[in-house]
């Protein structure tokens, strides 16, 4: 999937319908001829011993008049046949569209009497359905009891149909709660393994229809739309209308939600097309939630022109209409929400009735989900209603209810990929709270502090919780039997990864291999132990959290830094409302200012050109470094106190991907970095985690890894994309400068107060790497290729020798967080080690972030390949300076300035950066280990000494289609 995502919208407007569709392997529908349902009472007459002459009547009953006529029927022959419980659980389908509690009786009679007859077949479809009813109608207690029970019957019956049923519902529970996405997700992959070659077409279908909704709420729109697309080549196959009707409206629905800004005129025109012919698709097939759906949608996209606004309303009063009558209270909901935001502008009294009725259902309903998304619905009609610094509370309580959605999600990845359709929020708060103090209506000091606090709680918060949480408890105790597993299923990975690097395998055993890879890595994710919680409850560990206060980080900031905190909002959102802008806040301990910046769809492309011109190494990025310079620095520095001289970055959106440090003033001047020490921070409240630690005693290890030999010869062949990282590993060549390299690290750090230990070639290994002494090592140098894995983070690596046969040499995310290092700083200086997929609100999920994960205190990464030599050079700058005593980003600042001096393009030096505490002093000279004060920490007299772990990974410049040797 594509994984550099931004805000898209309202999740709840992406949910699927999982009822009927989800339980009944039905075929396509037959068009309605006179005598059909007759033949099937016949049918059943003569054969009523099996299933399908009783599902007969719903295949030829798709429209509310066969339907009637077929409920007639079903019950003459239940009267006749009454041990026959598929009769029962078919009459359930006819009535469920129109009166969701006599369905819900038949269902139930039906799944008892398969019970006690001991199909189990019978019983998780009617058991399914059943389900499906109770929670239509609000009965989630009940509904659970029986996700439980249909599991139990399908797992005990051995048959992977069922099997594949149970974990469709499962993850349907979970969807429709929005609780565990991630889990849900997890689970559908796991029945997609199962159901496709082989399974049937209505199986495949429950499955991907399932999958689309779970991945398009956790913003995987990439994925959501590829299945979506599948999908409807099965459902254009099987001639199924219905099918077709839901995923023209998904595809319509994932098209709007997608877009990072406002659509221009002929975009949302485009889209407007593709949801009318959603509602015309659902007319044609009697589906009302289609239908209904379908309507809200076109009613989204409607302007202002009062054709279109009595369009609008027509089309939201018949959704609430159908939705009222077919018993979906989800539907309702967000119709009425919809249907208040448009009518906030013309009628407040109407929309804030609309606002308050959906949340009153949501509230009912007890959905998460359901309930941020009409918490929002609420803060947008206060800001089109009411006074800023009303709008402002209603918003803020809309962002608690965010924060509860978010903590249901109980695995961080699915948290941070759910958090992250919901930045827009954030920004949107924090922006209008700023305006409000520029305007005064909200008191400016007031307003500095509430936007900084919104920001904070938007930043790495998955980071955040886990190194709090790993500082505060201790991992939860795993049973033997739960060890056994999992390291049994790491053994497995290995094994598969290791097949996985063979450039010879074909196709077929590829692909195969890879999916018996993403099966491993779901169950390594399921066994993977949890760090433990004081308060279970969702509410309580969001309180828990101590988040930087704007007040506390002004007084623990040295005098020589400023924060500058950058939020890339949108000036409008989708439906042309003020959406609350870009903004930088310059943070000193002597206050806070705050200043506009340009929106994030101009920064966009801004970004990219600078990086593109830095590319041609031929000085002709120096305009476009100006500009940005004055677009996002210049009002802040000019504002800053003359002692400054480090700014700590904390960047947002496409500012992930800008080389700060070369920006300048003018573009005859020096560049940024002549000027200050650079540092990206994650948030201000991971500086002040990172920098309350206590200090690391002086002395210890330097390990230093270089130019693993992998004992296989390097295939000249340039990797697919298709072949992800294991065809690019197989590809790279030896290191015959990284060796070089290793001794020039350890002969630089031989006299401070770290002792090098070099190991090179085969010895330099994944398992010598576990094995270390990590309570001992202040140093760990490795020079050897990485690789990155956009699409699939968890598959990142840096590329080792083996040293064992149960390794891989690819030592991926799970096993970095793994290492314990102690408050060490990460140097990713080549291969894009600071890239990587980009979520809003969480950042870079980088090979960077992982050493973070494992107790890393500050990451120096590249933000592009660097060539070998060049970046050998600047390395060598680097440690000089480290080796002197200078911190991480003081060394670095003189090592890239030096390289300017001497005319080095920018590419040379740029790209390389400090993430995390850029006061660390990883490095004492032999002759001052006594001292303990080389630090500056946020708290005043707080010294930090604490180790470097300088992590070298050489890219490969590739300016021509030759590949010199180089490390990736």
């Amino acid at each position: 999937m594509g994984r550099r995502r931004q805000r898209v919208g309202r999740l709840s407007g992406l949910t699927l319908s999982v009822g009927l569709a989800l339980c009944v392997s039905a075929r396509a529908a037959a068009p309605l001829e006179p005598s059909a349902l007759a033949r099937c009472e016949e049918s059943f007459d003569a054969h009523p011993e099996g299933s399908d002459a009783a599902m007969c009547f719903f295949r030829n009953a798709q429209g509310k008049e066969a339907r009637d006529e077929a409920r007639r029927r079903l019950q003459g022959l239940i009267a006749r046949h009454p041990g026959r419980p598929w009769l029962t659980l078919v009459l359930g389908h006819m009535e469920l569209p129109s009166d969701p509690a006599l369905a819900e009786a038949s269902y139930r009679r039906a799944a008892l009497a398969f019970r006690s007859q001991g199909d189990a077949e019978g019983e998780v479809l009617a058991g399914i359905n059943l389900r499906n009813a109770l929670g239509i109608r609000g009965q989630t207690e009940e509904a659970h009891q029986w996700v439980l029970r249909v599991g139990e019957v399908a797992r005990a019956s051995g048959d992977p149909k069922l099997e594949v049923r149970a974990l469709i519902l499962e993850a349907a529970e979970l969807s429709d709660l929005g609780q565990d996405l991630g889990r849900a997700y997890r689970l559908l992959k796991r029945a997609e393994a199962l159901a496709f070659p082989g399974g049937t077409d209505g199986l495949k279908k429950q499955v991907l229809g399932t999958l689309a909704t779970v991945s398009a709420n956790l913003g995987r729109f990439d994925e959501a739309q590829d299945v979506y697309t599948r999908l409807a080549e099965l459902a254009e196959r099987t001639k199924d209308a219905g099918t077709e009707a839901r995923v023209r409206f998904a595809l319509a629905n994932v098209a709007w939600r997608r877009q990072d800004e406002r659509p221009g005129p002929a975009a949302r025109a485009a889209l407007l097309r593709l949801g009318r012919e959603a509602l015309a698709a659902s007319g044609r097939a009697g589906s009302k939630l289609s239908e209904a759906m379908s309507l809200r949608l076109v009613a989204e996209l409607l302007g202002d022109g009062p054709g279109e606004r009595s369009e609008a309303e027509d089309a939201l009063g018949r959704c609430i209409d159908i939705a009222r009558e077919t018993g979906l209270p989800e539907r309702r909901i967000a119709c009425l929400w919809t249907r208040a935001e448009r009518r906030a502008s013309v009628d407040a009294d109407a929309a804030w009735r609309d606002a308050d009725e959906a949340l009153a259902l949501a509230a009912e309903h007890d959905n998460p989900l359901y309930l941020a998304s009409a918490w929002r619905t609420r803060a947008t009609v206060a800001f089109r209603t009411k006074p800023l610094p009303e709008a402002l509370g209603h918003a803020e309580r809309a962002l608690d209810a965010v924060e509860v959605l978010r903590q249901w999600q109980r695995d961080a990845t699915s948290q941070a990929e759910l958090f992250s359709n919901w930045a827009s929020d954030y920004h949107r708060l924090a922006g209008r709270t700023l305006e409000a103090g520029e305007a005064a209506e909200v008191p400016p000091r007031e307003a500095l502090e509430r936007a900084f606090a919104v920001s904070e709680r938007l930043r790495a918060r998955t980071l955040f919780e886990a190194l709090v949480a790993a500082r505060a408890l201790p991992m939860a105790e795993e049973t033997p039997e739960h060890r056994k597993a999992r390291d049994g299923v790491l053994r497995s990975l290995s094994v598969t990864q290791r097949k996985l690097l063979d450039p010879s395998l074909s196709a077929p055993e590829r692909a195969r291999l890879l999916g018996e890879l993403q099966e491993l890595e779901r169950r390594e994710r399921e066994l993977r132990p949890a760090t433990g919680q004081r308060d279970p409850r969702p509410e309580a560990r969001s309180a828990e959290l101590p988040f930087a206060s704007l007040a506390a980080t002004e007084q623990r900031l040295g005098e020589e830094e400023a924060l500058l905190v950058f939020l890339a909002g949108a000036d409008h959102d989708l439906q042309g409302e003020r959406a609350g802008g870009a903004w930088v806040l310059a943070v000193t301990r002597e206050g806070t200012r705050a200043y506009r910046i340009p929106e994030r769809a101009r920064l966009r492309p801004a970004v990219a050109l600078l990086s593109g011109l830095i590319e041609r190494r031929d000085g002709s990025e120096a305009a476009a470094a100006s500009a940005l310079y004055a677009q996002l620095l210049a009002p802040a520095l000019r504002g800053l106190p003359p002692k400054v001289s480090r700014l700590l970055l904390v960047p947002d959106g496409p500012l992930h991907d800008l080389p700060f440090a070369a920006l300048r003033e003018h573009a005859d001047g020096p560049p940024l970095v002549a000027r200050y020490e650079l540092a990206r921070v994650p948030s201000a409240s991971l500086l002040h985690h990172w920098r309350e630690q206590p200090e690391q005693p002086p002395g210890g290890e330097a390990l230093v890894l270089a130019d693993p030999d992998r004992g296989a010869s390097a295939a000249t062949a340039v990797a697919t994309s298709r072949g992800g990282v294991f065809l690019e590993t197989a590809s790279l060549g030896a290191l015959p400068e990284a060796r070089r390299e290793g001794r020039t690290v350890s002969k630089t750090l031989e006299d401070t107060s770290v002792k090098p230990r070099l190991l090179v070639g085969a010895e330099a290994s994944e398992q010598a790497l576990k094995d270390s002494r990590w309570d001992a090592v202040r140093i760990l140098h490795v020079a050897a290729h990485a690789v990155v894995d956009v699409e699939s983070p968890e598959r990142s690596a840096l590329v080792l020798a083996p040293g064992s046969a149960g390794e891989d040499g690819l030592l991926q995310p799970r096993e970095i967080t793994g290492l314990r290092l102690r408050d060490a700083l990460v140097v990713l200086s080549s291969c894009r080690g600071a890239s990587g997929a980009l979520l809003a609100g969480e950042g870079v999920l980088s090979l960077a972030r992982a050493f973070f994960e494992s107790g890393a205190r500050a990451v120096v990464a590249s933000l592009w390949p660097m060539r070998d030599a060049e970046a050998a050079k600047l390395l060598e700058r680097y440690y000089r300076h480290l080796a002197a005593g200078q911190g991480a980003a003081s060394a670095l600042r003189d090592a890239q300035r030096e390289s300017w001096e001497d005319g080095e393009p920018t590419a040379v030096w740029a790209g390389l950066g400090v993430m995390g505490d850029a006061a660390l002093v990883p490095v004492r000279p032999a002759t001052d280990t006594a001292s303990h004060g080389l630090g500056r920490g946020l708290l005043p007299g707080l010294a930090v000494g604490a180790g470097l772990l300088a992590l070298t990974l050489f890219g490969l410049w590739r300016p021509h289609t030759r590949r010199p040797a180089g490390r990736q």
